[in-house]
């Protein structure tokens, strides 16, 4: 394959400077495999507050199934988008966190809700 490229960089099909650029393949972990991605639509126009520091994630379970995004602060705010049940029945929240585009799964014990809330069910959100 190496001999295929450096005759396509030579025949100025590829240049170098696309190869430096693209990028490199993701490994997909353990977590993600079994970790569910529920169809989302922003269909709620409520916000919640964090009653502490807690980890959003990459899917409505807690722990390793699913990979953290990113730690929320106590006192951000999150807008909501939709909701689910996990397999555990455990109520999960899809939104934004507030100034950022970083969108992603929180429990509903982690937070305090806010006004506006209408606890609409995301599209296809029943998970097994």
């Amino acid at each position: 394959m190496k001999t295929t490229l450096q005759a396509l960089v030579a025949a100025g099909a590829i240049t170098a400077a696309a190869l430096a650029s693209a990028p490199a393949a993701s490994a997909t972990t353990a977590s993600e495999l079994g970790c569910p991605r529920p169809r989302v639509a922003n269909l709620d126009t409520g916000y919640v507050t964090m009653i502490g520091s807690y980890n959003l994630k990459a899917g409505p379970y807690a722990g390793s199934r699913c990979a953290t995004i990113t730690k929320v602060a106590k006192g951000a705010v999150l807008y909501v988008h939709c909701w689910v049940l996990n397999s555990y029945g455990r109520p999960w929240a899809y939104a934004r966190i507030k100034g950022t585009g970083t969108h992603g799964w929180m429990s509903v014990d982690n937070v305090k809700y806010g006004p506006g809330l209408n606890f609409l069910k995301c599209p296809g959100s029943e998970l097994k």
